[in-house]
This record gives structure tokens, sequence and C-alpha cells, in this order.
């Protein structure tokens, strides 16, 4: 199995609503889309490999989480780091990162 370079694309998906659990969102963070359309294809997760919060500090100690991501892989042999970016208006979903994986 060969995983080609990751490349840096932050592009905005489309979810399918159906495809979110919603048990992640009782406790105030999104839930990773089983399935989504992401340049004009429908991928669906096949795994949750990663996930990880990104923080922002204020001035304050408390921490503000400024986004959350998911690091998948998919039916159509891609690795992606999805993000759910808290701070943006409309739809927070984008692509983050994507690579290929090959074999």
């Amino acid at each position: 199995m060969e995983i080609t370079q990751e490349e840096f694309v932050c592009e905005p998906i489309i979810i399918d609503p159906s495809s979110v659990f919603l048990a992640p969102l009782a406790q105030g963070g999104p839930a990773c889309p089983r399935r989504f359309t992401w340049r004009g294809q429908e991928h669906n997760v096949i795994a949750v490999l990663e996930t990880g919060k990104q923080l922002r500090a204020h001035d304050s100690r408390e921490t503000y989480v400024k986004s959350h991501s998911f690091r998948i892989r998919t039916d159509t042999n891609l690795e992606i780091v999805l993000r759910c970016d808290r701070q943006v208006r409309g739809n927070p979903w984008r692509v983050f990162t994507v690579r290929r994986i090959v074999g």
C-alpha cells in the first residue's frame, strides 16, 4: 500500500445530515459525518483514525475550542482530515488535508 503526500486543500464539503450521529452534539462537539460530498463526488467514511481539537487561547485562563478535526479513511481510497470550524458562519465543514491511498 502506497500513500501519497498529504495535500492542503481547505475546501467546503456538503454533509449528509442523516449520516451524523447525534450523541456527540449533546456533549457540545460535532459528530463526524459518515457521508459527504466533495468536488461533486460522494464519499463514505469507513474509519475514523483520529480526532482532535484546535484551541485558541484567550486573555483568561479558559481556553476556547476553535475547531474539531477528524482524520478519516473513505471508500474512495482517500485519507482526509475533516475540520469543523466553530467560527465559520453557514457551513463550517471543510476538507482540510487529503492524501490518496494506492494499493
